[in-house]
This record gives C-alpha cells, structure tokens and sequence, in this order.
C-alpha cells in the first residue's frame, strides 16, 4: 500500500482444539481480517472466518470491559452493520440476545460474521493505529461465557514503510502469534508511521521501547532508568515469567497512564517536559507501575479474575492489593533502583497520605468497598468515595513494616508476593477472594517467626474505616510524620473547579461552612456580597473578611438563583511530610536500611 488511507487489514487465525474448557471432535477455526478503507473514520471493517463449527449454535460477543481497567466500556455500543452468511454467500440469521453477545442460525461447516466497530481518534488517526482486542475483536463463545480456547495468528497488512510494535510474537513480518483469545486481546499492536524504538536485555529476557510522539526525553536516560526499574523488581521475585516485554509508549500535551497487558505494557506521557519536573517522576512511576502488574494481576490474581469473564463486571474486593499495592510498589522500587533518593520517596508518600486525609469519604467507605464497587461509581463519589490505588498503597506501606517490626526483619510484603506467585500464580487458581491475601500475610509472618495474627488490622483498616495508624508503622523504621499547618484563612468550607471562568462547588466538608448553611455540590457561584465571584480574586476576597462574618452568595442551582448566607469559618492548609527521626534505635535503622536497599547488590 502506498498511502496513509490504504487499507489496512488484520487477519486472524484461531486454531482451536476445543471450544470452552471442553475438546471438540473437529479443530475448529477461526480468522479474523480487520479492515481501515479509510484510516481517518475510526471504523474498523471486521471479518470472522468461523469454520468447522462444533455445535448447531453459534454465539459470538463483543468484551465489556478491558482486564486493568475495572470498568465497564461495552465495545458492543460501537458495533454497527453486523451480520453473517454462509461459504456460499447465503445469509444467515443473526440476533442480539444480551447487550454484547450475538447469536447465528444455522450453523453451516462455515460462517462469515462481519460488523464495523468505531475505534476513534485515539485509537486510528492518519498516523498510526492502535489495536485493542477488548475494543474490537469479538470471541467465539464456547462454555458461556468464556470464549472459546486455542492457539491465534494475526497477520497485519498495513501503510508501505509503518512500524509494528506488539508483545505478541512473531513468525513473519507482520504476522504474530498468541497461544489463546486472551492473549490476542491482551496484546495491543501498534502501528505508526513513525516509532522510536530500541531494546536491551537483562537477565536473559529482552526489553524492547516503542515510542510514538517523542519530544523532551533523553534517549540513553529513559533506557538506563527503565532497565534499573526492571532488574529490581526482577530481582525481588526471582525471574522474568517472559521472554520478551515490550514498552507502549505515547507522548502527548497531558498528563499520561498506563495500562498492563500480558508481557507488554501501554504508557502516555507528557512531552516537552524537564527531567525533574513532577510529570518525570510520574512517567517513572508510572513505568514500575505497569511493570509490576506483569506478577500482581497478571499473574497473582483475587480468584475471580482468572479465568476472564469479559461479558459484565467481576467484582472483587482486593483490587486494593492488585493496584493499590502496585502502586506502593512502584515508589519503592524506584528508590530502590536509585532513581528517587530517599527524600523524594518519603515527600512522595506524604503526599499520598495527604490526598488520602482529604477524602472525606475515607471514614465511610472502606478499601475492600471502594474496591467492589468500582463498577458502579456513586454519584456522590466526591463525598463517600475513596480511591482503592491511594488508601490500598498505604495499607500495603503499614502491612510491609509491620512484618518487617515483627519478624525483627526476617520477612516483609516482598516475601508475601513471591508466596503468593508461587502459590496461586497462574495457571493455578487464584487467592480466595475472602481472607487469601490476610492469609499469605499472616503465613509468611509466621515464618518470620513472628506474631502472625493481622485479624485486627484487616477489621479495622481494610474492611473497616478506622484512622490508618501511620506513625505506629514508621516508627518501625525510625521516621516519622509530621503534620504541618498552613497559615490559618477564611473558608467557605467547600471544593470548586473553574469550568468557562465559573466557579462551580464540587465538595463540601460535612463540617465546613457552606455544608452547614445550605451550598449543595454544583452550585454556581455567580455573585459574592453583590460583586461578581471571580476565580482570580475569590481566595483575596474571603481572606478580607474575618472569621465570623456572613458573606452573601448568589449561586445557579438549576434553573433557578438562589441566595445563600454563608457564616466563614477558619480553616488551615494541612500538609505531611515524613522525616528521619534524629533519635531511631539502631534496629529502627537497620530495618530500614533494608527496607530501601536495592535488590541488585544483594548476595543471595
């Protein structure tokens, strides 16, 4: 093809040596071919090739939600124009039967199925395309609601001169292989026009760098730094359950994320950003993050994750553990790779101490909750809710020097995940969704020769909604956190956000001024004392009055104004940071020490 609007097609062999977790008395298979006739309409023009079909019924479904992202997106609302024949070009009826699965009647030796799927921008522009499985590809159902097993080629006939990137091997140019359908899925493949891509290897397994967009980084730095990440964390658990891993990367004007996938992770970044900015550290982070995932998640899962039912939500409550403390994870490895000093670690959980302290919803729902319910986020999140990333993180701070006080440093978390890999990593089962992770804690205590019971922990912090103990923990290490605060100020008591130069009420603190005297979450704030409310000289104004005074505010609620008088009370500014206490035992240093020593220059 000699244009970026050619088009772009993907086929797709599936050879299955059964459907479900059942054999088949015929191999049944299976190719897909996706099209992009014109790569700027963000539609892929999808074909299913379905042959030697077991059973007189065919179903084919469409995921609802992608493994990592624990939300429900229901790729089936992008499919238009589906319908289905024969290997002779008759057509067969096919209906809907559920929100994202499709049924086809008969069933000849072969069936065709062809649909569009949107994509969008994001995912397919005139430079490069992005293939999701979880957005695109429909599986072939064996035992409801699982899709049918067995081993996938993908063959990608793209744009004269774009670049392949995928965590999928390859037997061809252009042509990849995965074992199974949640392999393909769990494999995007990028194609670009451009790509920046390099490679280094470590400890017998290769890391291959895949940049699209690149701008402010420095080549040989970002492989350095993204190679120490690696040998830590490879390190802590013993070896690379891979042979290869591929790094996503996209830069662009905003902040990024990241999402993990089998042996390949998809990360954005922002460009044009300085080596020490706070969007830097983010992208390390971000980095040991998604790494990390390659043991929690994909292969150390709350048993209701594995296999994958890609056709509703799974609820668990450990989602804590599986992003919470990979987020913990990733601030600790990359100190212990060296890439943050000491310093910057503790600023960086001080800070997540903060953001957690200022969540109200803190005292009304816990961890295990917040983690359950993430399907279905309330609409007063910003009252009740909490993030199962921040508070899980610091659970898994408290837990790890908990063991390490206890056992007088003989185990910690990290012993605790590589139990937990060599014990219910997959293909075995995963740990009970009720007390499994308790239950590893308190093995691998014991072990330590410690005291193992943690019931009172688990009640307290992760079921419950008690005030997490930071300083009972820390001390363990001989630091300690401090609480600052800021000069005292005149306050409505409320959160705001700027939307169009309006100032708009987002939260309310249950004992702040404005919760009292009848602010609701979403006001508009139009007037304060008859002047109009302006974002720039909001903060000036309230500082003018004194702690006491009735202010009077005009608000949009609705379709009506309404006057509210507002008593402003004082409040402060409250920040944390954590510090190196001056008079820590010697144990208190020594536990600490090797809490942050890095694994590479330990003698096993």
């Amino acid at each position: 093809m000699t244009n970026l609007c050619t088009r772009l097609s993907v086929t797709a062999v599936i050879m299955l040596a059964g459907v479900g977790w059942t054999a088949a008395v015929a191999a049944q298979e299976v190719a897909y071919t996706v099209a992009m006739p014109q790569l700027t309409t963000g539609l892929l023009h999808v074909t299913l090739d379905i042959r030697n079909v077991p059973d007189d019924t065919l179903e084919v479904a469409m995921p609802a939600w992608s493994p990592g992202g624990y939300g429900l997106h229901w790729a089936s609302k992008n499919v238009q124009e589906l319908w289905a024949e024969d290997g002779e070009g008759q057509g067969l009826d096919v209906v809907q039967v559920d929100t994202s699965r499709w049924r086809i009647h008969p069933v000849p030796s072969r069936v065709y199925v062809h649909y569009k799927v949107f994509v969008g921008q994001r995912a397919m522009d005139d430079s490069h395309a992005r293939i999701s499985g979880t957005r695109s590809l429909m599986y072939v159902v064996g035992q409801a609601p699982y899709p049918a097993g067995g081993p996938v080629t993908i063959t990608v006939d793209g744009p004269d001169g774009w670049t392949f990137a995928t965590g999928l091997d390859a037997i061809a140019p252009g042509v990849f292989t995965a074992p199974d359908y949640d392999t393909l899925i769990d494999s995007p493949i990028e194609l670009a026009e451009h790509l920046d891509q390099f490679a280094f290897e470590d400890q017998g397994a290769r890391y291959e760098i895949a940049i699209r967009n690149p701008h402010g980084y420095d080549r040989d730095l970002l492989r350095d730094e993204i190679q120490a990440i690696v040998g830590e964390q490879v390190e802590m658990m013993g070896s690379a359950p891979f042979e290869r891993y591929v790094f996503l990367l996209t830069g662009q004007n905003r902040r990024g994320g990241g999402l993990e996938h089998l042996n390949s992770t998809t990360i954005s970044f922002k460009r044009f950003d300085s080596l020490t900015s706070a969007d830097y550290h983010r992208l390390q982070f971000l980095i040991a993050h998604e790494f990390f995932h390659l043991w929690n998640v994909k292969r150390i899962r709350p048993e209701i994750l594995g296999p994958f039912d890609y056709s509703g939500p799974q609820h668990t409550r450990n989602l804590y553990v599986s992003e919470g403390m990979s987020d913990y994870y990733g601030y600790l490895s990359v100190t212990r790779a060296g890439l943050w000093s000491r310093q910057e670690f503790y600023a960086e959980l001080a800070s997540v101490i903060r953001t957690l302290q200022r969540a109200p919803g803190r005292l009304i729902t816990s961890v295990e909750s917040a983690s359950w319910n993430t399907w279905t986020r309330s609409d007063n999140a910003a009252h009740t809710g909490i993030s199962y990333y921040i508070k899980g993180s610091l659970i898994g701070l408290l837990i790890d020097l908990e063991m390490r006080a206890r056992t007088n440093g003989r185990k910690s978390l990290d012993d605790v995940f590589r139990y937990l890999l060599s014990e219910h990593g997959l293909p075995k089962p995963g740990f009970a969704e009720q007390g499994g992770f308790r239950e590893a804690v308190e093995t691998i205590t014991a072990e330590g020769g410690g005291g193992s019971d943690f019931s009172a922990f688990f009640r307290r912090y992760v079921s419950g909604v008690e005030e997490l103990k930071y300083n009972i923990a820390l001390g363990h290490v001989g630091l300690r956190l401090e609480t600052i605060e800021g000069p005292a100020r005149r306050s409505l008591g409320v959160t705001t956000s700027v939307d169009a130069d309006q100032l708009i009420v987002t939260a309310m603190s249950p004992s702040g001024a404005g919760y009292e005297d009848g602010l609701m979450a979403g006001d508009i704030l139009l007037m304060l004392d008859g002047d109009r409310a302006v974002p720039s000289t909001l903060e000036a104004r309230l500082q003018a009055h004194a702690v006491g005074d009735l202010v009077e505010l005009l608000v949009v609620r609705g379709d009506r104004l309404v006057t509210v008088l507002v008593e402003l009370q004082e409040d402060w500014e409250t920040t944390y940071q954590i510090v190196e206490s001056p008079n820590a035992s010697a144990r208190a240093v020594s536990l600490r020490d090797a809490w942050l020593e890095p694994y590479v220059s330990r003698v096993h």
